[in-house]
C-alpha cells in the first residue's frame, strides 16, 4: 500500500489541505476534490500548474517544463510532483518560472 501525506496548497487566498498518496500527483488529487488551480497539459511540459514548496519534499521525474536549477529551489510543477513527504506549496507562479527560466513574461 502506497503512503500518504498531507498535501496543503495555498492559492489565491484560499488554503486545501488533501491527503495524496505517493504514487499520485499532486494536480490530479487536488482536481478530483474540486480544487481550482491552474492547469493546461497534465504532462510537465508548461508551466500552468507551477508551484513553489513553502515546505517538504516531492519527486518530479517527468517535470520537463521547469530547470533541474529551478526545481532545486523548490519550484514544481504539480501535474507531475508526487509528495515524498507531508507538504506545504504556493500554486500560481507560472509567470514566476517562466521569467526565471527564459527572462520575459509569459
Amino acid at each position: 500500500m502506497a503512503n500518504t501525506y498531507t498535501v496543503e496548497i495555498h492559492y489565491a487566498g484560499n488554503v486545501t489541505t488533501l491527503q495524496v498518496a505517493e504514487d499520485q500527483n499532486i494536480l490530479e488529487a487536488a482536481l478530483d476534490a474540486n480544487a481550482d488551480l491552474p492547469h493546461s497539459c497534465l504532462a510537465g511540459v508548461c508551466t500552468t500548474c507551477a508551484g513553489k514548496l513553502i515546505s517538504g519534499t516531492v519527486e518530479q521525474p517527468d517535470a520537463m517544463g521547469v530547470s533541474s536549477e529551478l526545481q532545486g529551489e523548490g519550484y514544481v510543477l504539480l501535474c507531475s510532483a508526487y509528495p515524498r513527504s507531508d507538504i506545504k506549496v504556493e500554486a500560481g507562479k507560472e509567470e514566476e518560472i517562466y521569467q526565471r527560466q527564459f527572462g520575459q513574461p509569459a
